[in-house]
């Protein structure tokens, strides 16, 4: 398999963390395989021969019109790329609008496709799912409930399960750091997790913060840590929170000692819900966008949960909520019942141990190198 070729796309941190655990294990399987691509720092450094870095280039909604340029420039070197270079297969992981972009782009030019950790297709894109079967060779599904949903597509799928457990069972917990948190900050410490990206921080964090000051005039016990995904993003957080009177503390990384320290999780939607559900935290959700994308976003959307640990439940086992508005009161009254409520936390707790059995333990990487290399090697045909 000497000079085999993958060109594989993220676009986020949590692209990037499942990028270089695929690449790992393809390497394990056969040292030998190239990969090159659009990456971050933990791609880097497994391996990846790096078109561009991608550290600043997560885009969403209105801000993507501001990096169109450089994001042309990105895409017409990746499909110079497949013309030149020839990849054997194109891996893409999450980061939608872009990477369909380069599915098509791969596709017109004869390379295979496959989609690992797909856009979410069963929450506001069903119709697209004949665009998927146009240039998209194979799926691998990181949900349980995907299999269902794509059965009768013509889509070639397999679930592999999720690879944020890969990641979950390797690390190793700084529990002097949880200690230290529960002495300082009581047991009523609630933690808030505004995501990772500067557009998701400008939009729930003061919605969060907010929340967080009802919370502290309900109950005074309360005290505060503000999750920091990246050092990069600290000037901002702590312009935001310092407009709040709070007692608060900003924690750079260490997000799983920082949910496990927790009480309780004011969190945005996405991969993170499922994190905190592996802590077994209770957690409200909530996400914040404009009224204008709410009227053109609603009419599309076709699951009753924001939340993956909801959809997983099939129940809506935490609080959730999509606002247009600024309902930091709903926030509050989720929050207090859940941090004081007894019945209520244990409740949660045993449900959110039945979505982390159901969800899978690790493996997944292992099962999407097997699958990737399947097509390098032209054992899978589609």
């Amino acid at each position: 398999m000497a000079g085999k070729k993958i060109f594989i796309s993220v676009g986020d941190p949590s692209g990037d963390m499942h990028g270089a655990n695929l690449m790992k294990e393809v390497f394990n399987r056969d040292p030998e395989v190239e990969f090159h691509g659009l990456g971050i720092q933990r791609m880097h450094d497994a391996g990846l021969h790096s078109l561009h870095a991608m550290d600043d280039h997560a885009i969403m909604w209105a801000s993507t019109l501001v990096k169109i340029p450089t994001l042309w420039q990105i895409y017409n070197d990746c499909k110079r790329f497949f013309e030149e270079k020839k990849p054997n297969v194109v891996v893409l992981i999450d980061y939608a609008g872009f990477n369909m972009h380069l599915a098509h782009a791969a596709a017109r030019r004869g390379v295979p496709v496959i989609y690992y950790v797909c856009p979410q297709l069963w929450a506001h894109g069903s119709w697209r799912i004949k665009k998927f079967r146009k240039v998209v060779k194979k799926l691998l599904l990181v949900y349980p409930f995907e299999e269902e949903f794509y059965a009768g597509s013509g889509l070639n799928c397999k679930y592999v399960g999720h690879p944020l457990f890969d990641e979950l069972e390797k690390r190793e917990q700084d529990n002097d750091l949880v200690d230290r948190l529960r002495a300082e900050k009581g047991e009523y410490l609630v933690s808030i997790l505004p995501g990772s990206r500067e557009q998701e921080i400008y939009k729930l964090l003061p919605l969060f913060l907010r929340a967080a000051q009802d919370i502290h005039k309900r109950h005074p016990q309360a005290s505060f840590a503000i999750s920091c995904h990246h050092v990069r993003n600290m000037d901002l957080i702590e312009i935001i929170a310092n407009r709040f009177k709070l007692p608060f503390e900003i924690v750079i990384g260490n997000l799983p000692e920082v949910i496990e320290a927790s009480s309780v999780c004011l969190t945005s939607s996405g991969t993170v819900t499922l994190e905190v559900a592996a802590h077994l935290t209770p957690m409200v959700v909530a996400y914040r966008i404009s009224p204008i994308a709410y009227f053109v976003a609603k009419p599309y959307i076709e699951t009753p949960y924001l939340c993956l640990v909801n959809k997983a439940a099939g129940e809506h086992l935490v609080p959730e909520s999509l606002m247009c508005w600024d309902d930091h009161k709903w926030i509050t009254d989720h929050a207090l019942e859940l941090m004081l409520d007894e019945e209520k936390r244990k409740h949660v707790k045993s449900e959110l141990a039945r979505v982390k059995a159901v969800m899978g333990g690790s493996g997944a990487s292992a099962a999407a190198a097997a699958e990737v290399l399947n097509m390098v090697n032209g054992a899978d045909q589609g």
